[in-house]
């Protein structure tokens, strides 16, 4: 499970699909209501190097990802 996923999954969030290789992923959608969100790794060599905001594989000892934290605020005006 990917960093977005368990972020956004409890909001009510539902996966669509993954892209990228086994354990690697690469690209993640998901769907909130009637919209869908996608997140791209911006790792530059995962795993190796995990860049700091990636979406994906975001190392949760330093605060939020950026694109997840900007999803939350969509889930919180939509489900108002």
């Amino acid at each position: 499970m990917t960093y977005v996923e368990r972020e956004l999954n409890p909001l009510g969030f539902q996966t669509v699909s993954r892209e990228g290789y086994i354990g690697l992923e690469r690209q993640v959608i998901l769907s909130f209501s009637h919209l869908k969100f996608q997140f791209d790794c911006v790792c530059p060599a995962f795993p190796a190097i995990r860049a700091l905001g990636c979406p994906l594989h975001h190392r949760e000892d330093f605060g939020g990802s950026w694109p997840v934290e900007e999803a939350k605020k969509v889930a919180a005006i939509i489900g108002n």
